[in-house]
């Protein structure tokens, strides 16, 4: 795989070859029946979007609760209860595309959850998102630049947003003046500007994706 001609900028081919090498590497490990931690990992090559999964975590229910449910008559392996407990787990989605103005990768994310508990909000992100080590860094425009809430370019929805002002300087430091492939800088970008908000590479799949 070539190197990246602009480093720290990335062309639109070359954003398009970093997504289908790491989309591959995830269905290879989906078809050796791997278990990750992401659910999903598709390219919409027509809109040109990156979309990752992960199943969001909920907060186990205080003892109290769990009593209560027991003493209703309501068992734990009660096929009915699990088959619920599925419907009900929440989704992140992460959605990564190219920025026409920046020419770097750019994060939307959002959580789809059937009982609507988590609402795009800032009380949201800094309450069930953001752990509080990356609090100051998300803040205003921080080292990661500024999250905010904007419309999802394609869903048209109020979704979260990393603004990408900074994503240049953050890669260069990343990188420490290495080249790059496309892949490889896809593989940094996710570890350097999603681990703040949940998002984070299974090791596996670093591993399949540089075979």
């Amino acid at each position: 795989m070539d190197l990246v001609a602009s480093f720290p900028h990335l062309s639109a081919a070359e954003f398009h070859t970093a997504c289908t090498t790491l989309v591959d590497s995830f269905n290879l490990l989906q078809a050796a029946s791997h278990k990750e931690h992401w659910t999903a990992c598709t390219l919409d090559s027509h809109e040109s979007l990156l979309r990752i999964n992960k199943e969001f975590p909920v907060p186990y229910p205080s003892e109290s609760h769990v009593q209560d449910n027991e003493d209703a008559g309501l068992e734990e392996d009660d096929e009915e209860a699990l088959d619920h407990k599925d419907v009900n787990t929440p989704l992140i989605h992460y959605d990564i595309l190219l920025s026409p103005t920046y020419s770097v990768p750019v994060l939307y994310f959002h959580i789809s959850d059937t009982l609507h508990r988590y609402p795009p909000t800032m009380d949201t992100l800094y309450k069930h998102i953001i752990t509080q080590e990356y609090i100051d860094q998300t803040k205003d425009v921080g080292v990661l630049g500024g999250i905010t809430i904007t419309d999802h370019p394609i869903l048209n929805r109020p979704v979260f947003f990393i603004h990408p002002c900074r994503t240049a300087e953050v890669m260069e430091a990343s990188m420490g003046g290495k080249p790059a492939t496309s892949l490889g800088y896809l593989l940094m970008w996710i570890g350097a500007m999603g681990k703040s908000v949940g998002l984070d590479i299974p090791l596996q799949l670093i591993l399949q994706a540089k075979r």
